[in-house]
């Protein structure tokens, strides 16, 4: 996994994927919802996970997140 991978798309902080690891990832525990999946940069699209904190501040106020990321969202 390279430098890049282990980056959420969004914050850019580490997203701590483990899915390369013997163990299951936590992200394979956890419902992402399909709307903020659509919202990964097209460069970022299945080569970087979504870090658990982007996850929850989505499900927590979705208007928000978009409108905090909302320079990533427009240049897709």
């Amino acid at each position: 996994m390279d430098f890049e991978a282990k980056l959420c798309p969004f914050c850019k902080k580490d997203n701590n994927c483990q899915v390369l690891k013997a163990n299951l990832c936590w992200c394979m525990k956890i419902k992402i919802p399909d709307e903020l999946k659509s919202m990964i940069p097209k460069k970022s699209k299945m080569k970087s996970c979504i870090c658990e904190n982007c996850i929850e501040e989505f499900k927590k106020d979705s208007q928000s997140f978009k409108n905090k990321y909302s320079f990533l969202i427009d240049s897709k």
